[in-house]
């Protein structure tokens, strides 16, 4: 579950012990320096994984042969908000940093430099986030992706291997209440300190639907589906169904109506609704926001430039593409062109035959891609991908929102697939298990901007795998770049410029956007501030560096070997990508 800021930066780190630091003391050489090196991040990797119940349970089916004792792990959704703990978690976070500079980055083998890189960049954001001034920054409750909307869909998915899953999983239910009670107590002290900005209206009515649904919702009847699934006695199935039952009914429901009662509490002239340019500290926190969001350590300033040379380039694509054939433009916007698929399942056969003309292979894919319940498929959903193990032997699994099936044959759809199966997330992430040997390199970078712009970069690349028209081809690329890189640039305007309403009306009348929605954009990108950023931004970061491999190498360039630099890092910041890519243009010269 995604944490108030300070925690989610924070716990990336504080889980390693004192002991294990203290270790690295006094190298004597090349050699031991990185020996210590590797164990400094195994035991990170460990005492992450024990640290945390969420992270050790879906990226580890056998904990055990990682060294990890899962007997120390507390079974719970996350950390609840303290106080009294920021500043321990302080005086842990600089004994960390002291650790860690221990290590001289030229002393290390090659092989270790980007896991080096890697935690340095979270390290510095991680202090970055806990000076003074940024504390209570961040909502716990933002209308995309606040722990009220992960929640559902996380029970909803978690994997149940054996009994003893079914037990934790009861327990998870049971912790929902203190778990969201908890961000209610961060929410309050927002609002007691100047720093609450939750779009309270859109909150309150997504956690009324779950309410209403009752004990009929999705979440509980798909973990009693896959309690189901297991090889228990009947008897027993029944027992821990109806402990979920009551779990649901005494924890899951109060919690969500607890939400709604103290939300709706709240003094509405102490939330911000105008973006975090009108918050004290908020432009800092936003830049933040945008390296956390972005992998990039560009300037805002510098990437609104690029944005907008994108915005321009986009819109003369299009031009060129509408000479040819002018109805291109009107398939775009009225969604008419159909790609002749009528099911998700053939959509991925046909992109994994596809793809292997310009990506490396992987392992078999094993998967299975099923329908979100209408109950779960809200706040803008198209689909998602769960993450797997990194020893997983279950089939990996795609959820897409089926809610109107009659968009199945259109072309976003076709890219929504490929942006969360093949070549995309399911595909990068096989990729990062079959080629690097870290677990903690797997499991413990959080890098949205690396994986979410290569998935919105392998989405537009899969246009060329549909059997339509060129021009129309070209056109749906052209605008799904144009509007990305607007809305990204949007997000900057609010948050870091300062528009208002009026000023956001004022460029999407500039920009061909829809003027009349532009108060329902505003709010949404007020509330889920740098929500949209790793996937527009990291998009036109991995397109600078090909349109740079394309001029230095001209005829050279190929487009497996790219991408396959492209993947090597796995998730990383993009200084980390640079470099991977910068070595295949030099040995391709």
């Amino acid at each position: 579950m995604r944490k108030r800021w300070h925690y989610l930066l924070l716990a990336l780190f504080l889980a390693i012990g004192i002991g294990g630091c203290q270790e690295q003391a006094n190298v004597g050489n090349n050699e031991e320096m990185q020996k210590q090196f590797d164990e400094f991040i195994e035991t990170d990797f460990v005492d992450t994984m024990e640290s945390d119940y969420l992270t050790m349970h879906i990226y580890l089916e056998h904990p055990e042969n990682y060294g990890v004792d899962s007997s120390k792990t507390i079974v719970q959704i996350g950390e609840k908000f303290d106080e009294n703990a920021m500043e321990e978690d302080l005086s842990e976070l600089q004994e960390l940093r002291d650790s860690f500079d221990q290590f001289d980055r030229k002393a290390l083998r090659e092989d270790q430099l980007d896991t080096y890189d890697c935690f340095a960049f979270m390290l510095e954001l991680a202090e970055m986030g806990s000076v003074d001034h940024l504390n209570y920054m961040g909502s716990s409750f933002n209308t995309m992706t606040g722990d009220h909307t992960q929640i559902p869909t996380l029970l909803a998915d978690l994997t149940l291997r054996n009994e003893q899953d079914v037990k934790d999983l009861i327990k998870l239910v049971e912790d929902v209440k203190p778990y969201l009670e908890s961000d209610l107590a961060y929410t309050k002290k927002q609002e007691e300190v100047g720093t609450l900005m939750i779009g309270i209206d859109e909150v309150v009515e997504r956690c009324q639907e779950i309410v209403d649904t009752g004990m009929e919702g999705s979440t509980l009847t798909s973990m009693k589906q896959h309690v189901d699934e297991l090889e228990l006695a009947q008897d027993t199935k029944d027992m821990y169904k109806q402990q979920l039952d009551d779990a649901y009914r005494t924890s899951f429901l109060p919690a969500y109506e607890s939400v709604i009662r103290e939300l709706k509490a709240l003094d509405p002239k102490k939330n911000h609704t105008s973006g975090l340019a009108h918050m004290e500290n908020g432009k800092a926190f936003y830049e933040l926001l945008f390296r956390d969001a972005t992998g990039s350590e560009k300037s805002i300033k510098q990437v609104k430039q690029e944005l907008e040379d994108t915005v321009d380039q986009a819109y003369e694509d299009m031009l060129a593409a509408i000479t040819t054939n002018p109805e291109a433009l009107n398939s775009y916007f009225d969604g008419s062109l159909s790609t002749g698929y009528s099911d998700y399942a053939t959509m991925l056969v046909d992109l994994e035959q596809f793809f292997q003309q310009d990506f490396p292979s992987v392992s078999k894919l094993e998967y299975n891609i099923q329908p979100l319940p209408a109950d779960l498929a809200t706040g803008g959903i198209a689909a998602y991908f769960n993450i797997p193990a990194i020893d997983g032997t279950t089939k990996k699994q795609i959820r897409v929102n089926d809610t109107n099936k009659d968009d199945i044959g259109s072309i976003d759809t076709f890219t929504t697939v490929a942006h969360e199966g093949i070549p995309g997330h399911m595909y990068q992430i096989q990729y990062t298990y079959d080629n690097i040997n870290s677990p903690w390199r797997m499991t413990c970078t959080n890098f949205s901007g690396y994986t979410e712009g290569y998935a919105t970069y392998v989405e537009l690349h899969s246009l060329n795998y549909l059997h339509v028209d060129e021009s129309v081809k070209k056109v749906h690329k052209a605008m799904s770049v144009y509007e990305n890189a607007l809305i990204a640039l949007i997000d900057i305007g609010i948050h870091y410029d300062g528009w208002d309403l009026e000023e956001l009306i004022d460029f999407c009348d500039e920009n061909n956007l829809n003027a009349e929605a532009a108060e329902a954009i505003y709010d949404q990108i007020v509330f889920n501030p740098s929500a949209f950023l790793s996937y527009y931004v990291g998009y036109q970061e991995i397109m600078l560096l090909k349109e740079d491999a394309q001029a230095e190498l001209g005829d050279r360039f190929n487009e497996k070997e790219f991408n396959t630099a492209l993947l090597k890092s796995g998730a990383a910041p993009f200084s980390v990508v640079e470099r991977n890519i910068d070595a295949y243009v030099a040995n391709a010269k």
